[in-house]
């Protein structure tokens, strides 16, 4: 299994669309379970900066995940270009095997 990390900064005025959108349940999550190898999304946020957050992709391994974005990029982009706003950083800080 693969392990995709994210360390986002959300917009203070979009806290809960941000919340929404990277839950467990939401549109980003819809979007991947359309891929096999697809495990799961966990939203862990920070305890001392209210709107930062851990985002955790979890698939079964790189190549799953890199053929998903190569059927779904344009799908990704566009999804990805609608919730611009709800971030103010984004840094990916690396693929991890667990």
């Amino acid at each position: 299994m693969i392990e995709i990390v994210w360390v986002m900064q959300a917009a203070p005025d979009r806290l809960a669309d941000f919340e929404k959108v990277y839950s467990p349940s939401g549109r980003w999550v819809q979007l991947f379970r359309q891929a096999e190898g697809y495990i799961s999304t966990g939203l862990l946020p920070d305890l001392e900066t209210e709107d930062r957050f851990l985002v955790i992709d979890r698939w079964r391994d790189l190549t799953s995940f890199e053929s998903f974005k190569k059927r779904h990029q344009t799908e990704y982009d566009e999804l990805d270009r609608q919730c611009e706003a709800l971030t103010i950083k984004e840094t990916r800080i690396g693929i991890f095997k667990s």
